[in-house]
């Protein structure tokens, strides 16, 4: 009888560990995909506003920015919604930020601008959209 219910355990601890790890093994690139499209997401939704600021403006913003500098700015002129998510770390990039790997750079002249997202610790872009050469994700 001892053996009956010792053989059991070891067989339902044994799937327990095969069902973690199949989670484990499916759910974070699933995860992954989703930042992903919440990235991508945000960046346009940037872009839009780094265009519509542009044509009120006649320049891009003038300095170099992180992205919660840049949704600030683009947010008080209306450009963009107040309530625009971090996509790290799910909160509005108006409160505190967080993590945030994106980076607006403009040229000298702020007649051209570039958006970029940086693989994390690295100074490597995951994603980049700029005015001249990069335009869309794809």
């Amino acid at each position: 009888m001892a053996s009956t219910i010792r053989s059991t355990f070891i067989r339902l601890v044994g799937l327990l560990l095969v069902v973690a790890a199949a989670l484990i093994l499916v759910g974070l690139p699933l995860a992954e995909k989703r930042t992903e499209r919440r990235v991508r997401a945000m960046l346009l939704t940037v872009q839009e506003g780094l265009q519509r600021y542009h044509v009120a403006e006649e320049l891009y913003p003038k300095k170099h920015m992180s992205g919660a500098e840049l949704v600030q700015l683009l947010a008080e002129g209306g450009f963009v919604e107040k309530s625009l998510l971090n996509p790290w770390t799910g909160l509005p990039y108006s409160g505190n930020a967080g993590e945030d790997r994106l980076r607006y750079r403009t040229n000298s002249l702020a007649e051209t601008y570039e958006l970029a997202v940086f693989l994390p610790g690295t100074e490597e872009a995951e994603f980049r959209l700029d005015s001249t050469d990069n335009q869309s994700l794809e």
